[in-house]
């Protein structure tokens, strides 16, 4: 607690210092003791002149008592708020002190009607040495200003001045004292004279952003480099559609048309075959208009708008029926489908769809479960589990199917894991963020 000296503005219209209040105090108790001394003294004597005397005599002795112990208490009392005080002083100084080391700011000051300047220790790793002279402070701080910046800089005070402006923000590049260019951000307050507006002081700070600047530069390039890859993926993955589709209308319809084809020249050619090879070539015909119209549905987008997607999975399977025999064993019921977006129930679709496809070529399967659900972490997991003949995972490169897979997950931050082995079937389950 800080301990103030009393203030009688009616007796002293100015502030005493200590010294003056132990005066004053002194002077008090003087005055009060010689004249209360007296009375009692005389009081007491009476008429006996010789016992006057001797109370007189021992009032002296008594007065230098007391006049030390009031002193004496005084004077600590005074002390220690003197004390005190610079200890709060202290404790202040190594606050401001820690503060200025933690603070990123550099702190700086132009006073242009003293013609002085001041900064900061973090100011000073920009401006080193101890330039105190106003213009001088100025100059050398331009002069460490990065090459690229100055003009605009000059250009922005320029403009800053003819408006009037109090506040005047600016990013450069500025010359540190280990010879490096840092990114700092300038926050500066223009003080003016009042109704002249005649600038009389700069105050102002700079933060060093280069970590800042840094880490978004970086951020931005991998944002970039991550939009090139799944690009990438996405155009892979439409390639690759593009060339199974081709592959499918090469191997079925195209098969299927050939043979119509020479059917239909050996009728040409031999009319009385007609009755022979035309339920032949009609049943071609009608084969490959049933692998087109397969083929047509297969690479049909589902419109969610008119349907769910469990409905547009039954239509799969409903269809993939018509020229396979597979059991489907449809599980969604743990699955929410109402807030997500379109492009997801795509991406759904079209991974139940892919290893769909796989089975009917590869596993020799009779049995496919479809489970498609909400999972934790906000995730969707989907599984499709077919009796096939199995693989081992670690031996069969992935083929065009499970590559569309996986860049369909990439999109959505997704995960794909086969399980299978020779002779127990296979499960693929995917996840991604919902």
């Amino acid at each position: 607690m800080k301990i103030q000296s009393p203030t009688f503005p009616g007796l002293f219209p100015f502030k005493l210092t200590h010294a003056g209040w132990l005066t004053f105090y002194y002077l008090i108790f003087s005055i009060t003791w010689i004249l209360l001394s007296d009375l009692l003294a005389a009081e007491l004597a009476g008429n006996n002149k010789q016992l006057f005397e001797k109370i007189q005599s021992l009032k002296g002795l008594f007065f230098v008592g007391l006049s030390a112990i009031l002193l004496y208490l005084i004077s600590r009392k005074l002390y220690l708020g003197i004390a005190i005080s610079n200890q709060q002083n202290e404790q202040l100084q190594k606050k401001y002190q820690a503060l200025n080391d933690a603070a990123r700011e550099g702190f700086f000051e132009v006073d242009f009607a003293e013609k002085k300047a001041s900064c900061n220790s973090k100011m000073k790793f920009f401006i080193p040495g101890n330039e105190t002279e106003a213009a001088l402070f100025i100059e050398k701080n331009m002069a460490r200003i990065h090459p690229d910046d100055i003009e605009r800089l000059r250009r922005e005070y320029a403009e800053v001045n003819k408006t009037g402006k109090q506040t005047w923000k600016s990013e450069f590049s500025l010359l540190g004292a280990d010879g490096q260019y840092y990114r700092v951000i300038s926050n500066v307050y223009l003080i003016r004279q009042f109704n002249q507006g005649e600038l009389v002081r700069i105050t102002g700070a700079i933060q060093d952003i280069s970590d800042l600047r840094g880490l978004q530069t970086e951020y931005y390039e991998q944002k970039l480099k991550h939009k090139r890859t799944l690009a990438a993926s996405i155009i892979k993955a439409q390639e690759n559609e593009r060339t199974r589709w081709a592959e499918e209308l090469h191997d079925n319809v195209c098969q299927i048309l050939s043979v119509a084809n020479m059917y239909a020249n050996d009728i040409n050619d031999h009319p009385e075959n007609l009755k022979q090879l035309g339920p032949q070539l009609k049943k071609l015909i009608a084969e490959s208009i049933s692998e087109i119209r397969q083929l047509s549905a297969t690479i049909r987008t589902p419109a969610f708008d008119n349907e769910s997607l469990a409905e547009a999975i039954r239509h799969l399977t409903a269809n993939i029926n018509r020229l396979h025999t597979l059991q489907f064993r449809l599980e969604i019921s743990q699955f929410r489908e109402d807030a997500m977006e379109h492009e997801k129930k795509l991406m759904i679709y079209r991974i139940v769809q892919e290893q769909i496809n796989n089975i009917i070529k590869y596993a020799s399967a009779d049995t496919v479960e479809i489970c498609i659900k909400n999972g934790a972490d906000n995730k969707v997991e989907i599984r499709v589990t077919d009796n096939g003949v199995g693989f081992d995972p670690s031996a069969v490169k992935s083929g065009i199917g499970l590559r569309n897979i996986q860049s369909r997950l990439q999109v959505y931050n997704g995960n794909l894991e086969i399980i299978s082995a020779k002779g127990h079937g296979c499960c693929v389950h995917a996840n991604f963020d919902a």
